[in-house]
């Protein structure tokens, strides 16, 4: 799951700090399939662990009566979400030579 998900969460974080459920918001928007749902018990473990790492960074702030820690990604996550990205385009185009055949 981490491989899968891992960028991607980093890429939504880089664009704007968000708290767990609007993570899974943008996510399910776009998510037309069941097998690619990323639900609470997967994001929070995986949260933590890029946190852990140095890769995001998080706060609490006030929202809607309740305190919601939101998390941003670093410089050292951008540069992991760089790395990751260009490794994700080189595996898509050697899967699709290999499905050419």
């Amino acid at each position: 799951m981490n491989g899968r998900y891992d960028f991607l969460i980093l890429h939504l974080l880089s664009r704007e700090e968000m708290y767990g459920f609007q993570v899974i918001k943008k996510v399910s928007d776009r998510c037309t399939d069941a097998e690619f749902e990323l639900k609470t018990g997967m994001l929070y473990p995986l949260l933590s662990a890029l946190e852990a790492k140095g890769y995001l960074s998080s706060r609490l702030v006030p929202v809607a009566g309740r305190e919601r820690k939101v998390y941003k990604a670093t410089e050292s996550g951008i540069d992991y979400l760089a790395h990751k990205k260009e490794k994700w385009y080189r595996w898509e185009e050697f899967a699709n030579s290999i499905l050419e055949l």
